[in-house]
């Protein structure tokens, strides 16, 4: 790690971590009071994130895109700005940073526990290819992770609903039908950017390894992870699921594309997508 990053990075991390628990205590002493003070605490963690990925860049001279670290650090800072961002749209929604926040808080903690070393950018990355690819990877899993956030809270409040002492922290929440139609929203637009993710990923393995698909198995875990969201807008569609089952699919379903970003390459050292530096 760069110096400057390294300060940055646990800036960011310090913060998302106290907002994380903020918004933990304001469930369970149902003090909703706190919330749009913590998600614009989360904003200040982003500034910071965000200067740690400049200072990497600086000290690089690329994109973090490649190893746990870097997956961590830009997939983490994806997720934060999509959750801002609909937030600053819609104030409702910024109670999705009660489960977004926690999220990239352990994600950018085993990041670093991998190896945030700084290392040139290996030959096989320096394509627009990689750009494209990984920008539409990046755009999916922020839409998939505040899917299964607009999942949790469609639970949580379905549950709170049944009791007799309602909490007050869910009243400030979007409506149960809000959140249905959200949670299908963000699975179709993260379908629909997962496709491009990997068609660009097909095009650069084709001038990279010489075909479109090598049944690699970080693009077999892909693909498992496109057909499960594509199973899900299916039942949507066709079949009517709504409420509960369609919110219990996304939360379980956030699990496919945790695994093609992190769980493949650790269990896996033969994939092609594990690139070493040239």
């Amino acid at each position: 790690m760069a110096y400057w990053e390294m300060i940055f990075f646990w800036v960011a991390l310090v913060i998302y971590s106290l907002a994380a628990g903020g918004f933990i205590y304001s469930i369970v002493f149902k003090n909703d009071r706190v919330m749009t003070k913590l998600f614009w605490f989360v904003l200040l963690g982003c500034l910071a994130h965000t200067a740690a990925i400049v200072a990497r860049f600086d000290a690089t001279g690329h994109l973090p895109w490649s190893g746990h670290y870097e997956y961590a650090l830009m997939g983490g800072w994806f997720i934060i700005c999509s959750t801002l961002f609909a937030g600053w749209r819609t104030k409702p929604l910024q109670s999705l940073a009660i489960v977004t926040v926690p999220l990239v808080v352990i994600m950018m903690g085993y990041g670093y526990l991998q190896n945030p070393g700084l290392t040139p950018k290996a030959a096989s990355l320096k394509t627009i290819w990689l750009y494209i690819h990984v920008y539409f990877a990046w755009l999916a899993f922020g839409a998939y992770t505040l899917a299964m956030a607009s999942g949790v809270l469609y639970l949580l409040k379905q549950r709170d609903s049944k009791r007799p002492e309602q909490n007050p922290t869910y009243e400030k929440w979007p409506s149960l039908d809000r959140l249905d139609e959200l949670i299908f929203r963000y699975v179709v637009f993260g379908f629909i950017t997962d496709t491009i993710m990997i068609a660009a990923g097909g095009l650069w393995a084709k001038n990279l390894w010489g075909s479109y698909w090598n049944w690699d198995p970080v693009e077999t875990w892909s693909l498992v992870s496109w057909l499960v969201y594509g199973i899900s807008i299916h039942l949507r569609v066709t079949m009517g699921w709504r409420g509960t089952r369609l919110a219990w699919l996304v939360v379980a379903a956030l699990s496919t594309v945790i695994i093609s970003f992190f769980g493949v390459n650790f269990i896996v050292s033969s994939s092609l997508h594990v690139f070493q530096v040239r």
